[in-house]
């Protein structure tokens, strides 16, 4: 029991302490003509960075074309091996197919994950 009370004291001495923090930081940056250029310099920073992340995802895009004509040229190579082949060799082609469909999926869920204001970033 005692080690609760020692752990609920300390939680909340955290978030006093965490909440005083807090509470200074937003005097300093609403309050000072230097937390306010702070602020502003934050801003434009976070605004840089996500015009950055807007390049890379349009990048990413780019590549993710590429590779997907690459994985269906690759399709399309193993799809007529496998009709040539038998046994193993046609469910090892079978298995790489499924693997290259999987890929395909986790891209467009990668790419649906960029956004910007609930807009794609794209």
């Amino acid at each position: 029991m005692r080690d609760f009370e020692e752990r609920s004291s300390s939680f909340f001495r955290g978030l006093i302490l965490g909440a005083l923090i807090g509470a200074g930081a937003y005097y300093f940056l609403t309050s000072t003509e230097e937390g306010k250029k702070v602020k502003e310099k934050l801003k434009k920073q976070g605004e840089n960075a996500l015009d950055n992340l807007g390049e890379i995802v349009n990048e990413l895009e780019e590549k993710g074309e590429e590779f997907k004509e690459k994985a269906k040229k690759l399709q399309k190579e193993l799809e007529e091996k496998s009709k040539n082949v038998g046994g193993e060799i046609k469910e090892e082609v079978e298995e790489k197919l499924t693997e290259i469909e999987s890929l395909r999926e986790r891209g467009r869920k990668a790419a649906r994950s960029f956004t910007r204001n609930g807009k794609p970033l794209a």
